[in-house]
Parts: C-alpha cells; structure tokens; sequence
C-alpha cells in the first residue's frame, strides 16, 4: 500500500540521536512497577491488533484521529525563540508524515513501497487552553531552564489527558548532551503525567522526522533495533512484524551503505528510511508501525484514549478554526549600545544620562502578523515614545526603575497594550562617600538605590525582610527554598536561576592604595542533600554598569553556615550570621564604583540572608573584635606573607605576644603597653617566617591568652 504525497520540505541541521530510551531505563530503573503496567499494554495492544483490518488502510478508510497539542517556546531570546510561522509550518509537516502526506515517500525504496503505513493521525494546534480561554496553541516563557533542558524545562505543561505537550529549548542539560529530543514510552509515565511529552532543541523542531519520531515513542514505538540507544551495535528487534532485525544506523543521511544493508536480514534489505531509525534518511513508518501506534492511541494507558475523543476535541477546540487573536506585546532587554567592545551581558542597570552605553530594547511581540507597535517609556527618557517595529536605544535623565508600555496592533485582530514595571534600573550618577559608609537594611526605605532584579520573576528571588537581622532587624534575604507543589513543582527549580543586588555608587578615590573592603554578614542554609551548593559573587564597575569584574565569591558553608535545615531557616541570633570581607581591587578605587551581588541557587537551597554592609579598610571581622575583647582578628588569612592582627586592650593596656613554628621554636615575641580598651593593629611582617606552612601566634591579654593559626602560603 502506497500512500498518497503532498508538498512539504524541511531542514536538517544536524544528526544528534534520541534520548528516549536513557530516560527510559532511569524511570525503570526507579520505578520497577513500569514493567507491569508495559506487560498490560503489550497485551492489550497484541488483542486490537488482530482486530485490525488493513483493507482499511489500504483504501484510506480507517477512522482519522484528530489529536491537540500544545507547543511550549522556551527561551532566552536567542535563536531558540521560534517564530509563530515556523511553528505553524512544522505542525504541517508532522501531520503530512503521520497523515501519509509527505513527498519524499516516493524516495523509498521499492523493496518497501509496499508496506508504507498511513497512520491517520491528525495533529491540530488548539485553540483553547486548559481554562477554556482562546489561543494558538503556542506558549512562550523566558527561562535559564532553555539553556539546561530536561525535566526541569518542561515548563506549564497542559494536561496531558487534553493535549500532547511539545517543549523547545536552545540546549540540554549534561544528562541528555548528545540528544536532538526524547519522549515517553506510554508505560514509563502512566503514573507521572507531568514528565509526559516531547522536549526537543529547537532547531530539531523541523530538522528530518525528529518530532514525528519522538510521538512515535509516545505511541509505544521503539526503535527499530529495539528499547536502547545503541544504533549500529547488535541486531535487534521491536516487535513489530514487518520491520526487519537491523543494527540500526548513527546517522550518515541516504547512503547506499545505509539503504542496501542487509546485516542481521539474513541477505534482505532493512529498513533504513524508517522514522524510527537514525539515518537522517527517513521516510516512511510501516503498516505494522502504523497498526501498533493506532493500537497504543486507543488505550488508556498514559490518558492516550482521551486525546481523540469529541468530549476533548471540543473542550480543546483542536477542530474549530484558528482564532484571530490580538498579539501579545513582549520585548527583551539587550546588551547595551556602545561604541567600541560591547557589554558581555543583558545590560539591565546602567547610569542616567550615561554619553557612552544605552539601553536597548527589541520588540518581540507575537501571537499575530505584528503590524504596528507603540512604545511609551517613563523616566524623562531622550526617547520618549517610538514606532520602531524592531529596536529602540535609550537612556534616562531620571534614576530609578523604569515602566515600558507596549502597544502591538495585530493584522486585523486589533491591538493590545502592556505596561511592563521595573523593566530596566537607571543608576544615580551622584556617588555617596566609600569608606565608612554602613546600610543596617532596617527598613524598606534602607533599600533607596540598592535595586533588586528577580530577572525570571519566579519564587526564587532577593527581597528586604524585616524579621530578621544581624544586629538591628531588617536585612535582605534569598529564598531558594523550593516549596511549590505539582504542577508547578514538576518543572523549573532553582538551579541554573541568578539573581542580582546592585548598589549605588561608591566615590573611592581617596583610597587609591592600602585596604579597602567591602564588609558584610550572611547566614544561610541548604535543605537536603549532603552539602550546600549555593553561591554569591561580587562584581565591580567602574563604568556605570556597562562592564563587570568579578572580585570574589562565596560558596558551600562559607555561605550556607547554619548546615542542612529542612525547614524554612530564619537566624535568630546574632551568633548565626558569619562575616564576610571582600578585598576591593585598586581598579576598583575610583570616584564612581558600583556593586553587584548575585546569587545562584542550587536545588537544595532554603534561604540566605545579607546584612549589614559597609566600606572599611578593615575587614568584617573587626567589628567582631570590638564586641569581643578576648578575640584576635588576624588578615589575611591565609597569608603570602605580611598580614595583620587586631585586638582589644585590657583595662591595664598590656599585651603580649609570639609567633611560633609547628615544631615551637619561638620566631617572635613582643610586650606592649597599649590605651586600655583600645583597638589595636599590629602589623606581622612577612619576613618572620622562612617558608611556607602553619604557624601558631600566642596572645595575652589582661592574663587570658587567647591563639590562633596562621598559615603562610609564599609564592
């Protein structure tokens, strides 16, 4: 049986393979119970099909199942955010090869002409979402999970009793690196409805058969060689009749070597232009394949019967006609407009009136043929409203956070506005005095120039929190505790996310050279897992937000110091907090220098807290030192080779003190008479110690003794 053809290319881009039988044999392998419920469906499947009549086929009669989806653009703005025409073209061709459409199965060749299948199976973008509101049949959401797919990545997925779930993404996390795609075996999900669908790159969207091969999965299809991804390695079969045992190919397109193989068919053909095999060279899925994924459809197994009912057609509105909706306005933030090398990032925070960087924003609206936008934008912008279809570039004369408003006017479906708050922060260019500045966080007002982006706006985020603090309640807090529940929780956790604090300028010029330190208190926790993987990392700019350098960072339980705690974690006591000092270079030492701390969550965060920051040539420690007059403080610590120690006097000011080797030899020894009750700095010069290694320094104060090591590390 041949089927009839109809018009319709594609791309290839690649030949990466499939990763549904990895991700199979993890869900067995965690779920044994899936290999019961597999033997149910084989059974099930074996009965129907000897109630299959292939005249049917034959003659084009069979019942056509119409079947909704839902395709899901996850994205960062990149390639990877699809245009609503590409989408609609790539649904054409699905439905072509599982409607037997497709011209190049006039390129089969003629050993398998004969047994070309026609699946009559119809895939219709719906019209209605979940709650019954009109749409395309197309979701789009701005995520770092596009740069990480997976599991976490399949983001608002619509019920799949009502819709086969499509998602997009730009690459796959390290667990699915070589994959184009992967779906679900029927079996392997029927008790996990929210993994169920298909996850691809998107540029595998329409690249071969890939999307046509992953559905085929979804409708209990192996590959040809059988459930593992090992094509080209031993003969194998997948309990289909008329498919021939094969190895299996890895790629290579139409070669002669592929198309005329005969291993493992005892001197016959196999079928190396079938859909589920790896050749880059498919055509076709046979009448056995066709009979069988008809078969897997119509079972409950997975929810899959439901798919085609009229009950669902309706409620999904998969036959009714496309909607003529008004598009949706959307934009991005870009790296910002400068001449010369430009920034290295999204440029969300740049200074006010600032002559050599602007901000750039792209229309990136959809849902429509766009025919005209409007942009409003506040902040006395040089660019107060514009037309542009494309880009607007910009800069501000008033600080603060900046509102967008968007108008798209579609193609006869009229026109929507969107108002977009907080959309990018302009900086004041008036720097506030470096050292001895101090922020205790103890009210919102405290928080004035100090802007905090939640860049995905999601649940993991900074926010000022007045129940907690180190000395003074009131402090800045992230939460990475991840307490959502299914759905939501089944997708997007926190790992991959980052959020940022950004200071107001800082004039450090009158400290050019010498210590200079930006001091602070954190205190936080992880949830579970052996082991806290969150981390904070400072930044510096000396040019108002264009470029960024990183000058430290703060991770494990140097930054998550109060160890697993599986409840929401708040300090309690100012003993919770752990200092943190964070040496600011000298090309760091200007009159306008700004900060930024960003947080990168892992998924067992629970949450941590900043507090009390400040700008001193001393590092944070010495505030502890003056609370504790028995403390010593020595920085750096470690040590290349000069460094400093910091105590308080006594009431009678004496103090002594020696520095000793491991083994004890004495290399020095001091007795002083100091301002009782002072703070006081002594330098250790770095010429006491002949090498590397651990040192002992011994201190007595008003007849306590107090010692610490030191450790040497020459280059």
């Amino acid at each position: 049986m041949l089927c009839g053809v109809q018009g319709q290319t594609y791309a290839q881009v690649g030949e990466k393979s499939c990763g549904t039988d990895q991700v199979y044999w993890e869900q067995l392998k965690e779920h044994p119970e899936i290999a019961i419920i597999e033997t149910k469906l084989e059974q099930e499947i074996q009965e129907k099909l000897k109630n299959i009549d292939l005249k049917a086929y034959a003659k084009g009669t069979a019942t056509v199942y119409d079947v909704p989806v839902v395709v899901h653009v996850i994205h960062d703005y990149g390639a990877e955010y699809l245009s609503d025409d590409a989408i609609y073209n790539a649904v054409k061709h699905w439905v072509a090869t599982y409607m037997c459409q497709s011209p190049d199965t006039a390129d089969v060749i003629p050993e398998f002409k004969s047994i070309i299948g026609n699946a009559q199976i119809r895939f219709h973008l719906a019209t209605k979402d979940p709650n019954g509101n009109p749409t395309k049949g197309i979701t789009r959401h701005w995520s770092y999970e596009t740069s990480q797919g997976g599991e976490e990545a399949k983001l608002d997925d619509w019920p799949r009793a009502n819709y086969i779930n499509i998602w997009f993404v730009r690459l796959f996390d390290a667990s699915h690196s070589g994959a184009a795609a992967y779906s679900n075996y029927p079996a392997a999900v029927a008790n996990a409805p929210y993994s169920d669908g298909v996850i691809s790159l998107y540029d595998y969207m329409d690249n071969d058969n890939t999307i046509p091969h992953e559905i085929g999965h979804m409708l209990n299809l192996q590959h040809v060689w059988g459930n593992n991804n090992n094509a080209g390695v031993a003969c194998g079969d997948d309990q289909v009749n008329d498919t021939p045992p094969t190895k299996g190919h890895l790629g290579g397109g139409c070669s002669p070597g592929a198309l005329y193989d005969t291993d493992c068919n005892n001197g016959q053909y196999v079928n190396a232009q079938n859909i589920m095999d790896y050749t880059y060279c498919s055509k076709m899925f046979t009448e056995g394949q066709v009979t069988r994924m008809r078969a897997a459809l119509t079972s409950g197994t997975a929810q899959r019967s439901t798919l085609y009912s009229a009950a669902n057609l309706t409620a999904t509105g998969a036959l009714d006609p496309v909607p003529d909706l008004a598009p949706t306005p959307e934009f991005s933030v870009e790296k910002g407009s400068k001449t010369g090398i430009p920034p290295s990032e999204r440029s969300f925070f740049l200074c006010a009136d600032d002559p050599t960087t602007k901000f750039v924003f792209k229309n990136q609206s959809w849902n429509d043929t766009v025919t005209n936008v409007e942009w409003t934008f506040s902040n006395s912008a040089t660019t107060p409203s514009s037309t542009s279809m494309t880009t607007v570039i910009n800069q501000f004369t008033q600080p603060g956070w900046v509102s967008v408003t968007l108008k798209a006017t579609g193609n006869n479906s009229g026109s929507k506005t969107t108002t977009f708050d907080s959309a990018v922060y302009v900086a004041d260019n008036n720097a506030l005095p470096g050292l001895g500045y101090h922020n205790y966080f103890s009210s919102p007002g405290d928080m004035n120039n100090w802007p905090l982006f939640n860049y995905y706006k999601n649940t993991f985020k900074w926010q000022w929190f007045g129940g907690a603090g180190y000395g003074i309640y009131g402090c800045i807090k992230y939460r990475a505790l991840d307490d959502r529940s299914n759905p939501e929780a089944a997708s997007g956790s926190a790992a991959g996310d980052w959020d940022d604090i950004y200071s107001p300028a800082f004039d450090l010029s009158n400290v050019p050279s010498g210590d200079a330190n930006l001091n602070f208190f954190t205190s936080g926790a992880y949830v579970s897992g052996n082991s806290a993987k969150d981390s904070l990392e400072i930044y510096a700019s000396n040019t108002c937000g264009t470029y960024w350098t990183k000058i430290g960072s703060i991770s494990g339980s140097s930054l998550l110091n109060k160890g697993k705690i599986t409840s929401e974690y708040t300090p309690s006591a100012p003993s919770d907090w752990k200092p943190q000092t964070i040496s600011i270079p000298t090309s760091f030492r200007g009159d306008k220098v700004f900060f930024r701390f960003r947080y990168r969550p892992y998924n067992n965060g629970n949450t941590c807290y900043f507090d009390d920051f400040g700008i001193s040539q001393f590092p944070t420690e010495v505030k502890e030192a003056m609370e504790h007059p028995n403390a010593i403080m020595i920085y750096p610590n470690p040590s290349k080779g000069d460094c400093k120690m910091m105590f308080t006097t006594g009431t009678d000011g004496k103090v002594s003190y020696e520095v000793k080797d491991i083994t004890g030899k004495v290399m020095y020894v001091n007795n002083g008479v100091y301002t009782p009750g002072a703070l006081v700095t002594e330098d250790i010069p770095g010429s006491l110690f002949p090498a590397s290694g651990l040192y002992i320094v011994t201190v007595t104060i008003a007849d306590k003794t107090v010692t610490q090591k030191l450790m040497i590390e020459k280059n």
